[in-house]
């Protein structure tokens, strides 16, 4: 689905701000707390971005409009540094990024991806179609939900997003970047399956 972007404005200012491709982790975090953490990481296969922005949308898996107003939310990834289009990741080769979802405790899923070609009146923003991949937040724990590959390069036909689990090499990552937290007792739950979109995802 492609929809044309007039807002260079807002472009301009998106690119202005913190890149971050993650909520904001919490100074503390404990078996006591009301909110839970889903981590993971999102990877980009290819040289480089071919787009300007990419955003990672989730949703609560529940029929309660307040609730959904308030969890829902997503990761949007800038591909550019300095105006020029490029990765700037965590780790990798500045390819892969963390994530930090802290939300009320449910049942979670990444439903859609959409990226922005480029600014100004000539930029498009292209949408996925839906799909679902599931994850749960729990009250007091800190769960792992997987590496997202993300393909720049799919054919028509082919998942442009793979999930798989890589904790062990993506929990140290954790540890060096949010020093403060227990990540220890963080738990192995990526998603071995769930709804493709078609053939969009693909589980390993």
């Amino acid at each position: 689905m492609k929809n044309s972007y007039f807002l260079l404005p807002l472009f301009l200012l998106l690119l202005s701000c913190s890149t971050a491709s993650s909520d904001k982790a919490p100074e503390s975090f404990s078996a006591a707390s009301e909110k839970g953490l889903a981590i993971g990481t999102i990877t980009f296969e290819g040289d480089g971005p071919q787009n300007d922005i990419y955003r990672f949308f989730y949703h609560p898996a529940s029929e309660d409009k307040k609730f959904v107003k308030k969890n829902k939310g997503k990761i949007q990834i800038v591909g550019r540094v300095e105006d020029k289009r490029s990765h700037h990741g965590d780790f990798n080769n500045q390819r892969t990024y963390l994530f930090v979802i802290g939300k009320d405790p449910g049942s979670y899923a990444f439903t859609e991806y959409n990226y922005l070609t480029r600014g100004g009146h000539t930029g498009m923003v292209n949408s996925s179609k839906k799909f679902s991949i599931p994850f749960e937040v729990k009250k007091g724990e800190i769960l792992y939900v997987g590496e997202l590959t993300y393909n720049e390069n799919a054919m028509p036909g082919t998942p442009r997003i793979t999930v798989a689990d890589n904790m062990e090499r993506d929990l140290p990552e954790f540890k060096k970047k949010f020093p403060n937290l227990s990540w220890e007792k963080a738990a192995n739950k990526t998603p071995k399956s769930g709804d493709t979109g078609g053939g969009v995802v693909d589980f390993k």
